[in-house]
């Protein structure tokens, strides 16, 4: 989406207030898939977290609906991805190993890493890889493949699946509560952003190659200063490139 683009936004706004049912139900399935093996190894639960908490965030979407959603969803994918360890065993994996794109993600060497972390971790794994990004995909398959008491596997997974996406859901309902007055104000002082931005790169850019430069051998004073009278014109550019964004800024 464009700055200048901002009416057609406003537009989607009444349309996905009109559907809120269905969103909610999109959530709730991208939480559900994105934590039951197999599809938790191809779906972005992230995505399905910060849209939601965006929404919310604008008013689209009630926060408490998208909360409960996303929770629930991945509540019960992880206990059904639990059950399925503990009902099929290592054969599930072994299954998996064949399967196409899936297979390459549940190889052997990833899977006694994840077997070893279990190992090592205990119940605690449960918890902990679900905060550890990748792990989280098959660590509730592992607690019912070793079979971990459920009533422990619960106790430690809820509350990390809580945690886990909670994370996204405050940065993203924080972003949509202020999306509107973050884009217009990056509409009228986006040219003076880039001025900025672009100065400063350049400039770190000049400095490291001056820096390599100097290093290279023992440079005399005159040297230096050959170099700098070399380059001056470029560093008034970026100078005034940045002075110039600045100005506009204040």
């Amino acid at each position: 989406m464009s700055f200048a683009d901002l009416a057609s936004f406003e537009q989607a706004i009444p349309f996905l207030q009109q559907h809120q049912h269905t969103a909610y139900v999109i959530l709730f399935c991208g939480a559900l898939f994105e934590t039951l093996i197999p599809f938790s190894l191809i779906v972005l639960g992230e995505v399905f977290f910060l849209s939601g908490a965006v929404l919310a965030g604008l008013g689209v979407l009630d926060v408490w609906m998208v909360m409960l959603v996303l929770f629930s969803g991945g509540i019960l994918g992880d206990n059904l991805s639990y059950w399925l360890g503990y009902r099929y065993g290592n054969g599930l994996i072994e299954r998996l190993q064949h399967w196409p794109l899936i297979g390459r993600m549940v190889h052997q060497e990833n899977y006694e890493k994840g077997v070893a972390f279990f190992e090592k971790r205990g119940a605690s794994a449960v918890f902990i890889a679900r905060l550890s990004g990748p792990l989280s995909w098959i660590t509730p398959t592992l607690a019912g493949i070793f079979r971990l008491n459920y009533g422990t596997f619960v106790r430690f997974n809820t509350p990390a699946v809580i945690i886990g996406i909670s994370q996204f859901i405050i940065l993203g309902y924080f972003f949509g509560s202020y999306i509107r007055p973050l884009l217009n104000w990056a509409h009228q002082y986006g040219p003076a952003l880039a001025l900025i931005v672009v100065g400063l790169i350049a400039a770190f850019f000049l400095l490291r190659r001056f820096f390599s430069w100097r290093q290279r051998s023992e440079r005399t004073r005159e040297e230096i200063i050959q170099f700098i009278l070399r380059h001056f014109g470029l560093s008034l550019l970026i100078g005034g490139c940045v002075f110039i964004g600045v100005m506009i800024l204040i």
